[in-house]
């Protein structure tokens, strides 16, 4: 068997183009295989790390080539992610590998650059070598996941910090502690509080986390500068509605508020950020607040190479799918996570979270396994578990199958829910020993010193 290679000069032009039989893991290696259904799912995020988890286990090497394809080779456990940052966990011990959690999947670490609908292929394009190569698939599973929603407020692109990756998470570590020491050098009161202000704007899940432990992170972290005092620094949360995590109820949202604002935490219900600087941030209101980092955790968006695409989509953007996760109008695509809308039995649309979207692509494996082997496929109903929310200083919210828990409790049962979803043995081993060892050891607040100073120092 022979794979044409097109003559080149330039690594970005390099294309291989090799028989739609061979499987990817013969193609790289340049063996012969036989034809068996080709999979591809693009993104190893929950969704399609744990789709094609369940693929292997559904169907035989000799019934499909399964390829997982993300620009990273891991995935990151989400709602750890702010605990990670702020040192309550190591942060390695929230990635996981693609290549340890999988075993017989192909894994390719590329970006997706096109999808060609028609012709049943993706484009993919290899970092660092600029190679490009072209996959055609049997069945697709479109898991991309989503994308911060960045609107045109002026500054936000230029000095709004992100919280969707590790690197988000220690950076803002970072940042926080060169914070400090900037303060500590500076006599200026006004300055050391434009320094030690951090606004959070939207109160979501991850909004609300941010803000609580950042509070509870530089709180601890000020005792060891002798120059400086608690009334120094300031953590203001925005919320544009009237109450901040409206996934739970009236009375947890209320309780997470009062607990928030006894900390000193500033809670502004009905506001939003129009503008912001280096040094500054404006609120609807017209006032001008100074504040030198600004966290935007204010809602999501569908990633770029969705609008490519001439796929049913929502106003928003996001991918229309039937009941049993096939993209409308098609019989072999589907979308999975924040990038897809799925609904319930009862038309309601299943939230962007880690728990939905990791059964999702579960179910997905399922159906595209009854696929292949001539089955009918089954619609997704999914039973919400519930959801938890931690606020730093051991204390949290949570709604778990209607039971409404709040305080040192509901902080105790969100840590034991996350330990016991964390994939593998040694993972649990080393997040419970890292939780164990922050019980009687103070944290070490210093810099990690894997993010590059901007000009201006910040």
């Amino acid at each position: 068997m022979v794979a044409t290679v097109a003559a080149a000069h330039d690594p970005s032009d390099f294309t291989v183009d090799w028989p739609a039989s061979v499987p990817l893991a013969f193609r790289i290696m340049g063996q012969s295989a036989p034809q068996v259904p080709r999979i591809l799912i693009l993104g190893a995020g929950y969704s399609g790390a744990y789709c094609a988890q369940k693929l292997e286990r559904l169907l035989k090497h000799s019934e499909a080539d399964i390829t997982l394809i993300d620009r990273n080779n891991f995935f990151v456990i989400y709602p750890l992610l702010v605990e990670a940052g702020t040192g309550s966990i190591e942060p390695r011990h929230t990635v996981v590998s693609i290549r340890s959690f999988l075993r017989r999947t192909n894994f390719l670490m590329a970006e997706v650059a096109a999808i060609d609908i028609p012709g049943s292929k993706v484009s993919c394009r290899i970092p660092r070598s600029g190679q490009q190569l072209d996959l055609p698939y049997d069945h697709l599973v479109i898991a991309l996941g989503s994308a911060t929603r960045m609107p045109p407020v002026p500054g936000l692109r230029e000095f709004g910090l992100e919280m969707k990756s590790l690197s988000d998470a220690v950076g803002l570590r970072d940042r926080a502690i060169g914070m400090l020491e900037a303060a500590s050098a500076n006599p200026d009161p006004a300055i050391r509080q434009a320094l030690l202000h951090f606004v959070v704007v939207g109160g979501n899940f991850t909004g609300a986390e941010v803000a609580g432990e950042m509070e509870a992170f530089i709180r601890a972290a000020i005792k060891q500068y002798s120059n400086l005092s608690a009334k120094d620094f300031k953590v203001t949360l925005v919320e544009r509605s009237g109450r901040i995590l409206a996934a739970l109820s009236e009375d947890l949202s209320a309780y997470a508020t009062t607990k928030m604002r006894a900390r000193g935490i500033d809670v502004r219900l009905n506001q939003s950020v129009t503008a912001m600087t280096a040094d500054t941030v404006t609120y609807a209101t017209g006032e001008v607040a100074p504040a030198r980092t600004v966290v935007w955790a204010a809602g999501i968006q569908p990633p770029h190479l969705l609008s490519t695409l001439p796929l049913p989509k929502d106003e928003r953007g996001y991918l229309i799918c039937d009941r049993d996760l096939r993209i409308q109008g098609t019989t072999n695509i589907w979308g999975v996570g924040d990038s897809a809308v799925n609904k319930g039995a009862d038309g309601t649309p299943y939230p962007a979270t880690a728990q939905h979207g990791l059964r999702e692509g579960q179910h997905a494996a399922k159906n595209i396994a009854a696929t292949i082997r001539g089955q009918a496929t089954t619609p997704c109903d999914i039973v919400n578990q519930g959801s938890l929310a931690a606020l730093g200083c051991r204390t949290g919210v949570a709604d778990l199958f209607g039971i409404k828990i709040s305080g040192f409790a509901a902080w105790w049962m969100w840590r034991t829910v996350y330990l016991l979803k964390m994939p593998g043995i040694a993972r649990k081993l080393r997040i419970a020993l890292d939780w164990t060892l922050e019980l009687f050891f103070r944290r070490d607040y210093v810099q990690l010193g894997v993010h590059k100073l901007d000009r201006d120092g910040k």
